[in-house]
């Protein structure tokens, strides 16, 4: 296949899964459609903070660990949860059938406290404008995101309630590793969602990563 046409399906599939993220749920089983463009453009590229077994172990089901850098990895991350860690490496965790479906982000270095301090302030609803007039001061927030701390998940975890696009998770803290696991509610096999276990799923994920 020619470089311009490959260029020509992956624009059609960038355009497509703009149009899914609104619907989240529609999501399910795209990955596996575009997998076969990684295949076309070489194998992907695996996680360098999780391997598939980790990954594996951690969600109880057979899934793939694939760097965002990758060619799947790059497509679909134009749908992933940015609320945090938007700035740092990233994974794509997928199972064969698509029904499980997460990103894991990370932040490793010397300010991870500070990276995380600030984060949880986005979660709790941060001022993202202010004005002043003569009937006083306005400010204007951000929705508040931030749920539930999580004991014993690193020095500091929280749970992330979902968001637009249905994701959500846990943000947690160890040492100078930060990391934000977001991830798609399972589906049943009447095709309904299950929310009740995000911040769950995620925290098994997350474990997975502070303590490689």
């Amino acid at each position: 296949m020619s470089g311009c046409a490959k260029a020509a399906i992956i624009g059609g599939i960038v355009i497509v899964l703009g149009v899914v993220a609104v619907l989240a749920v529609a999501f399910f089983g795209i990955s596996r459609f575009v997998d076969n463009i990684d295949a076309d453009l070489g194998s992907p590229d695996s996680c360098q903070f999780l391997t598939d077994t980790q990954a594996s172990d951690a969600l109880g089901v057979l899934v793939t660990a694939e760097s965002g850098e990758s060619a799947l990895g790059s497509i679909l991350g134009i749908i992933r949860d940015t609320r945090l860690l938007a700035d740092e490496p990233y994974c794509f965790v997928s199972s064969e059938d698509s029904t499980t479906q997460a990103w894991v982000s990370v932040y490793e270095g010397g300010d991870a406290e500070g990276v995380f301090v600030n984060a949880a302030d986005v979660a709790d609803g941060e001022v993202v404008s202010s004005s002043s007039d003569a009937s006083g001061s306005v400010s204007v927030e951000t929705d508040p995101f931030r749920g539930e701390d999580v004991p014993g998940l690193g020095e500091e975890a929280f749970c992330v309630d979902a968001g637009p696009a249905a994701s959500g998770g846990v943000l947690a803290r160890t040492g100078n590793r930060v990391v934000y696991v977001s991830v798609l509610p399972l589906v049943d096999d009447q095709g309904g969602a299950d929310l009740g276990s995000l911040c769950d799923r995620a925290a098994q994920l997350a474990r997975a990563v502070l303590e490689s």
